[in-house]
């Protein structure tokens, strides 16, 4: 894997909610030099961010009910609504755990059945917060999701108890779902190496705020032939 082909799978993301204007459109610079995938940031944002990187190939991704996943159905459903109305390509979402570790399977089922439907060809990611939970929930709540409609299944929001993005967590995911959802890492992802691992154990697409500094370094060890 060179470094375009790299780039084309990282979702370059600032979510700190101390995150100015300046920040964004910085995110969005960077993302078109590098030529990221995408660009995840908080949904008030995503009106800028829309007119930022009109015209470019960069996906506009905002992340919901971030990071603690309490909110209600309803709020989200009009909240990815809202997102779809002002042009964003994809929703990150963050599952209710306390549904899943309470055994309420049919409330959460719902809960992600209900935000996919909202979606309405928005490309959907699941947030599961694999770190919360056993490895028998991570797959429950994973083939949960798929058989709800995600298109992604998503190990962390990378922030409190989520925890980092390990080889073990995202094998753990892709053996929890069929090919046709896809597997994105997050959390923890700071360097080159770190992310091509990750991808050689299944991950399609990684989630950092360090996208820039990943591919200068995948840069330099081409350089050097390292890789």
């Amino acid at each position: 894997m060179d470094v375009r082909e790299l780039a084309a799978r990282i979702d370059h993301t600032n979510l700190n909610p101390d995150a100015t204007i300046r920040d964004i459109e910085r995110l969005c610079e960077e993302a078109k030099q590098h030529g990221f995938r995408a660009v995840v940031v908080n949904p008030i944002w995503v009106p800028y961010v829309v007119r930022l990187l009109r015209g470019t190939e960069v996906r506009i991704c905002a992340a919901i009910n971030f990071p603690i996943g309490g909110s209600s159905t309803l709020a989200k459903v009009v909240e990815i609504r809202n997102l779809k109305a002002m042009g964003c390509d994809d929703v990150d979402f963050m599952v209710n755990v306390g549904y899943l570790k309470s055994g309420m399977l049919e409330e959460f089922r719902r809960d992600v059945e209900e935000q996919v439907r909202a979606a309405d060809g928005m490309v959907t990611k699941a947030i599961l917060e694999t770190a919360v939970l056993t490895e028998d929930e991570t797959v429950l709540a994973a083939r949960i999701c798929e058989e709800a409609g995600v298109d992604y299944v998503k190990n962390s929001t990378g922030w409190g108890k989520g925890g980092p993005a390990t080889v073990e967590v995202i094998r753990l995911l892709r053996r929890s779902v069929s090919p046709k959802v896809r597997v994105k890492a997050s959390g923890g992802i700071r360097d080159a190496k770190t992310a091509l691992a990750l991808i050689e154990a299944g991950a399609d697409l990684i989630g950092t705020s360090r996208g820039v500094e990943i591919i200068k370094g995948m840069e330099s060890q081409e350089k050097g032939g390292g890789y």
